[in-house]
C-alpha cells in the first residue's frame, strides 16, 4: 500500500511538471504574439483628434492620445478610474503576498486631446499600466473572520497621460469612443511597453517550462528509485 502511494505521488509530480511545461510554452508563445499584434495595431493607427473622431463613421477603429480631463468625477481619493485589490495573506508555498481584485471602477471618461475633448462612452474598458498607486495602510492585514484585508488601488487621476484604443459610436450628443483599454502613457510609450512584453514573454515561458522539466525529471527519477 505504501509503495502504491509513493508511485501515485510520483505520477502526480510528473503530471504537475507537464502542466508547468505546457503552460510555460503557451505563455511564451501567446503572450509574445498578443504583444506583437498590439504593436502592429498601434503602429498602424494614427493618433486621432477630436475632429477626426467626430467625422469618423460608426464602428471605425481609432486611437487617441491625451490627458484625463479635470471635469471627470472622482470616487476614492482623486481616482477617476481604478482597480482595487485586497491583501489576503501570505502564500506559504513560495512566501509571497497574495492580492485579489475585489473592486473595479471604470466609468465613462472625458479625455482631453490636442484639439478638444473626446468622450469614452463605455464602462467596461481595461486599465493597462495605470500610473497612480495608493495603499490605505503600510501595515498589511488580513482578518479571516471578518474577511477584510488591507486595500490598494491602481488607477488614473485628472491630468494623467493616456492612450485609448476603441471604436467610434454615437453617444446621442455626438461621436464618442467605446474603448477596449486605457493605457497610462503616450502612444509611443504603449508601443515600447508592448515591445518589452514581446521580449520578456519568451523568457518567462522558458523559465516556467524549465521548472516543468525539472519537476517531470524529479517525478520520473522517484518512480524508478521506488521500483
Amino acid at each position: 500500500m505504501q509503495g502504491c502511494s509513493r508511485h501515485m505521488s510520483s505520477f502526480i509530480l510528473v503530471l504537475v511538471g507537464i502542466v508547468f511545461l505546457i503552460g510555460g510554452v503557451s505563455i511564451g508563445i501567446f503572450s509574445a504574439r498578443a504583444a506583437q499584434a498590439a504593436v502592429e495595431r498601434a503602429t498602424r493607427l494614427p493618433v486621432a483628434t477630436a475632429h477626426d473622431v467626430e467625422r469618423s463613421a460608426g464602428g471605425a477603429e481609432v486611437l487617441i492620445e491625451g490627458v484625463i480631463d479635470s471635469r471627470n468625477p472622482v470616487n476614492v481619493r482623486n481616482f477617476v478610474a481604478y482597480i482595487r485589490e485586497e491583501y489576503r495573506g501570505i502564500d506559504t508555498t513560495d512566501n509571497r503576498e497574495v492580492w485579489k481584485e475585489d473592486e473595479r471602477w471604470t466609468p465613462p471618461l472625458l479625455i482631453r486631446v490636442a484639439d478638444g475633448v473626446v468622450q469614452i462612452a463605455n464602462d467596461a474598458y481595461r486599465l493597462e499600466e495605470p500610473p497612480v498607486q495608493w495603499q490605505e495602510s503600510s501595515r498589511l492585514e488580513w482578518n479571516g473572520f471578518s474577511r477584510e484585508g488591507t486595500k490598494r488601488y491602481r488607477g488614473f487621476e485628472a491630468g494623467n497621460s493616456v492612450t485609448a484604443v476603441g471604436r467610434v459610436v454615437d453617444s446621442g450628443e455626438g461621436r464618442a469612443i467605446e474603448a477596449e483599454f486605457i493605457f497610462g502613457g503616450t502612444r509611443n510609450q504603449y508601443i515600447a511597453y508592448q515591445r518589452a512584453t514581446m521580449s520578456i514573454a519568451p523568457v518567462v515561458g522558458l523559465i516556467a517550462g524549465g521548472i516543468g522539466i525539472v519537476i517531470i525529471l524529479g517525478g520520473i527519477w522517484t518512480i524508478f528509485r521506488n521500483r
